[in-house]
């Protein structure tokens, strides 16, 4: 539990601050943290006397990643697939309510997608979300929207309502791909298509993310290019792509 608090990027906790949130005896949370810290999963700052996460703990998440059997198969996709269209590329997983990029191609053009490996998003908020959230067992959608007022909105643009993303997700899986105009970053356009597994499960999606008026003016292409990736990264995985037909 108290590692799960230091998932957030840059986030830092007080022991104090850990005992609130945690709600478990203060003498359990500073002898496991004390734990973590002489084991090097967490470092602790001198000055603010706050905590965060340690060389050991990155190390372990990094080798987690390297062994990853879904980035490694895909990573060749990704790195064809930013050579066509010479944009960012993000690898994504779903868990719960948010997505975690996996893997990411950067491009290197002059404006580019502030994503990093190991973060983490709201899916209504991104096309790689909205593709994977498309393809869930109805119950999963309604627990998603029924939680959707309690979150806040990340720009102007990003889905508040759920009427709309329940028409949105409607429409990602009769297309086979989503997409996410300014929603998760102002001026930022993204493509995002679902990767299938061997039981035809969603296992991930590939997204390509650049700037609105270079996305827009190219949309057809990046479709298309999008679908074939998620296609050829499913077949890899043993699984089949669902909406092969291109726009």
């Amino acid at each position: 539990k108290i590692l799960e608090c230091f998932m957030d990027s840059n986030v830092e906790w007080t022991l104090k601050s850990l005992i609130s949130h945690l709600n478990m005896p203060s003498t359990t949370v500073y002898r496991q943290v004390s734990t973590l810290t002489n084991q090097g999963y967490l470092i602790q700052d001198p000055v603010r006397k706050s905590y965060r996460v340690g060389p050991k703990l990155l190390l372990l998440a990094s080798t987690i990643l390297s062994q990853s059997d879904l980035r490694r198969s895909a990573r060749p996709e990704l790195e064809k697939l930013s050579l066509v269209v010479k944009e960012t590329i993000n690898l994504s997983i779903l868990l719960e309510k948010e997505i975690f990029y996996l893997d990411k191609v950067e491009t290197f053009r002059s404006v580019v997608c502030n994503t990093k490996i190991g973060s983490r998003a709201p899916a209504h908020a991104t096309s790689s979300g909205k593709a994977m959230l498309a393809y869930m067992e109805p119950a999963i959608i309604d627990n998603y929207c029924n939680a959707l007022p309690s979150m806040q909105p990340i720009t102007d643009r990003t889905i508040v309502s759920e009427d709309r993303l329940r028409s949105e997700l409607i429409k990602a899986r009769l297309d086979g791909y989503a997409i996410d105009d300014g929603e998760i970053e102002s001026g930022l356009f993204c493509v995002g298509a679902p990767i299938f597994g061997i039981n035809q499960n969603v296992l991930a999606a590939v997204s390509i993310a650049g700037p609105s008026f270079r996305m827009k003016a190219e949309l057809d292409v990046m479709i298309r290019e999008i679908k074939h990736t998620a296609s050829n990264i499913s077949r890899l995985l043993g699984g089949i792509y669902l909406n092969q037909a291109a726009p």
